[in-house]
């Protein structure tokens, strides 16, 4: 019985590191998939209403924060003055919240992304770099081109300053 039981220990003690990679990997992809589908709405309400729709790192009570950072959550609006600044009378299509464990960041020249009504998402291509605790070789990240196509790609050559732990 003894035996039986070390062997499970030790089975599980090497296991655990095995889990906790697994756990991250689907997390990276459930956030990657996340914002991947709000941005496919976002581009798709864009053509469907004939309006302005954005995308950006905030929330409702503030806004659009104008950072990089999409961390502490982002909002999708369709934007009716073409501003790129959520109003109250606006239409909010998604809100969310900040992912726990996951450093999300953009270009530092796209703040925020906006679809025309043609489906494109003018200005210079996009990306949106997701990070966790396995640090910048297993980053992943989102590019956004100016036809408003989205790409996912691996992201491995991020600096590492842009790829900060997140406390695993």
């Amino acid at each position: 019985m003894l035996l039986v039981l070390a062997i499970a220990a030790i089975l599980l003690i090497l296991g655990i590191p095995a889990l906790q990679s697994y756990e991250m990997r689907q997390r990276m992809s459930a956030c990657i998939n996340l914002l991947h589908t709000q941005l496919a709405l976002a581009r798709n309400e864009a053509i469907r209403f004939n309006t302005q729709v954005v995308a950006c790192p905030g929330n409702v009570a503030s806004g659009c924060t104008e950072a990089t950072d999409w961390s502490d959550g982002w909002i999708v609006f369709g934007d009716l003055n073409g501003d790129r600044r959520y109003q109250a009378t606006e239409n909010v299509l998604r809100v969310e919240p900040g992912l726990e464990q996951m450093v999300i960041r953009s270009s530092s020249g796209r703040t925020n992304l906006r679809f025309y009504p043609n489906g494109s998402a003018p200005g210079s291509n996009s990306s949106i770099t997701f990070c966790d605790a396995r640090g910048p070789a297993d980053a992943r990240k989102l590019v956004i081109s100016n036809s408003g196509r989205i790409r996912r790609e691996e992201a491995p050559e991020i600096n590492a300053s842009n790829c900060p732990p997140t406390g695993g």
